[in-house]
């Protein structure tokens, strides 16, 4: 994709001497942006039609090219293959999510429905449905709010206040208006309008630790006088993501049909917002973490061991310092190469801690730190540390359908296992039917031989153990796959 920018307008008006000018640039952003969005609206079906667009069901089907998620740190990249549901009502703040499909050793099908005080969320493979305490129709609605440009029109026109015109630049040999976007949740989107035909073909937003995300918005076609896209790619820092082509897709029709839970799934406890939390699982272990993000660590003797490398790494060792004030870090250990998994990297290296990876993510891990001259430490197929008193041991498990090459931790004084993404703990209810990664995980616990009563993750609060882990092999899924 060749995007050139240009020299904004704004830039200009700076360089001007008269204070004026200066002064009146925010007035100047937003009243140009209104320009903008008023014609873009006109083109993707007018003011009135939008405001008439009330609800909104779809399915679609995705190619997710696993950048950063693959089973080897380089390209070519895996892919895998989605289906999905989707059913919005905007009046009502009602929004229903489906998805299932495979791919990164797993194999899901799930949901969402938001609905106030009915709002549930639905695991047909663990035959599940668990009430949400606190629902938010604008964090669940928000992805496929900003996949669809009408939708991305109306916020225009609920928030165009908010809105500023960032300049002009150039998109595939096409020259754009490039305003800007604040929804109720995320960061802000950079929408580019093209100045001859009125239609948002691009859209990019920042995603820090991860970097660029942009979005082309393709094939448009009237539907009851609204213009939707007909297919959509993602792009991560230029690189293919996501290929979206829409099925279906229609206007204004009930979707009262698809807010009741299915008969065959068993209520469980509800989920509650996962906030930051401390777990000391045994004498000088705490799990710590939120917000579905946990990390382990360890006090030793004269220092403390970190095992994760999640985004919430940082508040995590916050958290800690409350525990163990005065003991450094000197091992931050990251299971895997995944793009969610080595963010804590940065603050590892800020630590002055020894960073534990593969040989084979050595490039990948240098950038995740943000510092060339980070210290790393390599691991083969084993790595034990020790104080003499306390021992942790490092066991690469891979390759798996996860990730070629894959840590998981071992206490073995404290019986405990620390994992990610190979033993999948809901919030709520029972542990699901083992995927093919949870299949391999179990095989090389077989095979290791480890005596462990503890089992705990990067991806939940929950504590399994043993029978966790035969049960979920054991357990047929109630449903493997299937539509709305």
């Amino acid at each position: 994709m060749n995007t050139k920018f240009l020299i904004p307008a704004a830039s200009v008006l700076l360089m001007l001497s008269n204070p004026l000018l200066a002064e009146s640039l925010p007035l100047k952003s937003v009243n140009k942006a209104g320009e903008v969005i008023d014609a873009a609206v006109e083109a993707h079906g007018g003011a009135e039609a939008l405001a008439g667009l009330k609800t909104m069901v779809r399915e679609a089907e995705f190619i997710n090219f696993r950048t950063g998620q693959s089973r080897n740190p380089g390209p070519p990249y895996d892919t895998s293959h989605t289906q999905s549901f989707n059913a919005v009502d905007l009046e009502n703040d009602i929004f229903v999510a489906r998805n299932w499909g495979e791919g990164g050793g797993y194999v899901f099908n799930q949901g969402t429905i938001i609905n106030d005080e009915n709002s549930w969320q639905l695991n047909y493979r663990s035959g599940t449905a668990a009430p949400l305490a606190e629902p938010d129709f604008d964090t669940q609605s928000g992805p496929f709010i900003r996949v669809t440009p009408a939708l991305l029109m109306k916020q225009l026109q609920d928030r165009r206040g908010q809105s500023n015109w960032l300049g002009e630049a150039e998109v595939d040999g096409r020259m754009h208006d490039v305003i800007t976007l604040v929804m109720a949740v995320g960061p802000a989107l950079a929408l580019y309008i093209d100045q001859e035909t009125h239609m948002l073909t691009h859209m990019e937003r920042a995603l820090p630790p991860f970097g660029q995300v942009e979005y082309s918005f393709q094939d448009y076609t009237m539907i009851d006088g609204i213009a939707f896209n007909q297919k959509f790619n993602l792009y991560v820092n230029g690189e293919d993501n996501l290929v979206i082509d829409i099925k279906s897709l229609k206007t204004n029709v009930p979707v009262d049909q698809y807010l009741q839970v299915p008969g065959n799934l068993e209520k469980v406890a509800a989920i509650t917002p996962d906030e930051m939390s401390t777990n000391e699982i045994d004498e000088g272990v705490f799990l710590i973490g939120g917000n579905g993000t946990y990390a382990l660590f360890v006090e030793m003797e004269d220092h403390v061991v970190a095992v994760g490398g999640t985004q919430t790494v940082p508040a995590s060792i916050k958290e800690m310092r409350k525990e163990i004030p005065d003991k450094p870090i000197k091992y931050g250990v990251l299971t895997h190469h995944h793009n969610d998994h080595t963010p804590g990297a940065a603050a590892y290296a800020q630590e002055g801690a020894t960073i534990v990876t593969f040989k084979e993510n050595e490039t990948l891990v240098r950038t995740a730190a943000g510092d060339e001259n980070a210290k790393l430490e390599f691991v083969d197929e084993k790595m034990t540390l020790t104080d003499g008193n306390k021992t942790i041991e490092f066991y690469n498990i891979g390759p798996t359908p996860h990730a070629e090459n894959i840590l998981i931790a071992y206490l073995p004084g404290e019986g405990i296992i620390f994992e990610a993404d190979h033993f999948p703990q809901p919030a709520s209810g029972v542990i699901p039917a083992a995927v093919p990664a949870t299949m391999a995980f179990a095989k090389a616990l077989d095979q290791l031989d480890l005596e462990y009563t503890k089992l705990v993750g990067a991806h939940s609060a929950r504590i399994a153990g043993p029978a966790d882990v035969e049960s979920a092999i054991s357990r047929q899924p109630v449903s493997a796959t299937g539509g709305n």
